[in-house]
């Protein structure tokens, strides 16, 4: 699962609801990435989501929660708050 979820071209999430991801971290490394998804505790409703972006930098990877449900996650607002 996490081979496939980080060579996929995937946009990083913006701070909307729109793609149901609601918690992100940025990676330059995969293996930092890979390191960072292995402690993810998910509840039912909750996927793994991340991938490969590229910025002016370089490559990047991305991990995340992605959840079923916004309105039963709890507060939208709150989308990935400490990332601003």
């Amino acid at each position: 699962m996490k081979t496939q979820l980080f060579t996929q071209l995937r946009q990083v999430p913006a701070h909307t609801t729109d793609n149901h991801v609601v918690s992100w971290h940025v990676f330059r490394t995969l293996s930092e990435a890979e390191a960072y998804a292995d402690h993810i505790v998910l509840n039912p409703g909750q996927h793994l989501a991340g991938g490969i972006d590229h910025d002016s930098v370089g490559s990047l990877w991305w991990v995340g929660v992605e959840v079923d449900d916004l309105s039963r996650w709890g507060n939208a607002a709150a989308v990935n708050k400490h990332a601003e």
